[in-house]
């Protein structure tokens, strides 16, 4: 008993919403040619279903081509997700290659300069310092 009370408000709820909305002028302009727009189609489609038909048939190719355009975009996604993953760990192992080399050069290079002589006397200059700004 409930929910027949509750439905009855829903709808009640619903018509008067309607109703008050369409105290604007613009609002009832889009809804009479709204209606107006929706008439037409169904005396259209009521005068020759044949088109109906045809229309609905022309939809349904359309989202059968979208359908399995979007599962063989899919599966190629897939594909390329299983690629990479099985890359990964190689990519991961060439990077951490990549790293140590870098470190155990750079700890070359440091014992490389720290070892290097010191080439210029206590007055000399480097020569792009002699030049004072030409």
């Amino acid at each position: 008993m409930g929910k027949s009370k509750f439905f009855q408000g829903v709808l009640l709820g619903a018509v008067a919403g309607g109703l008050l909305s369409l105290l604007d002028k613009t609002t009832r302009r889009e809804v009479g040619a709204s209606l107006k727009n929706g008439s037409s189609y169904i005396s259209t489609y009521a005068k020759d279903p044949k088109q109906l038909v045809e229309a609905s048939k022309e939809v349904y190719e359309k989202l059968s081509v979208t359908a399995d355009q979007v599962t063989r975009d899919f599966r190629f996604i897939s594909e390329k997700v299983d690629e990479l993953k099985g890359m990964t760990p190689q990519v991961k192992d060439l990077i951490e290659e990549t790293k140590e080399t870098f470190e155990d050069s750079s700890e070359a290079y440091k014992e490389a300069f720290k070892e290097a002589p010191n080439e210029l006397e206590d007055g000399d200059q480097p020569i792009d310092s002699s030049f004072k700004g030409y």
